[in-house]
């Protein structure tokens, strides 16, 4: 080979080469910019897509000076009733409230640490609470005695009456926030 061509074909590779460290950059830094995108999709999806709660969400009651209060007189046909709250934190809180064969009323979170991601509660079949996720139930008269597991997530196993209503305090709520 002359020498007349090694020049030329050494600075063609060079051009090569430099182009090719100058474009590949650009490249990965146009798949990171892509990729950080799709993140950003994927985490908006992600929160737009997350379940609604699916339960019965019952009657809205508002918290009164880090209370809410229920008439009890409505407990007295031993049937649950749901209720919805929004703590402070902006966060709703789905419950419900029974009075048991024995008298004794009951507040518990419509929600459960095993299945509370399925969001879709419990409901009442005669003496027992019946999880809509995978079918356990649960004694009346156990209701909020009990933490962990598929019970509804305890808020208060003897609630009191005060007057003619039953009260059931914000932190007493909140301790049930998680399942929501």
């Amino acid at each position: 080979m002359s020498k007349k061509f090694i020049f030329p074909i050494i600075l063609i590779l060079v051009f090569i080469v430099a182009g090719y460290f100058i474009v590949r950059p650009k490249e990965k830094v146009n798949e990171q910019n892509l990729s950080a995108t799709q993140n950003i999709n994927e985490t908006e999806s992600n929160q737009i897509s997350q379940p609604k709660f699916q339960g019965e969400k019952g009657e809205t009651v508002n918290l009164v000076d880090g209370r809410i209060s229920i008439i009890a007189d409505v407990f007295n046909d031993n049937l649950v009733h749901y209720y919805n709250t929004e703590l402070p934190s902006g966060k709703v809180i789905y419950f419900f409230i029974v009075k048991d064969r024995t008298g004794i009323y009951r507040a518990a979170a419509n929600a459960c640490q095993v299945c509370f991601d399925a969001r879709m509660g419990f409901h009442q079949e005669g003496d027992f609470m019946v999880c809509n996720a995978c079918g356990n139930k649960y004694p009346l008269a156990k209701i909020a005695t009990e933490k962990g597991g598929c019970n509804p997530g305890p808020i208060n196993p003897n609630l009191e009456i005060q007057g003619v209503n039953i009260v059931i305090e914000q932190q007493d709520l909140k301790q049930v926030s998680e399942l929501f």
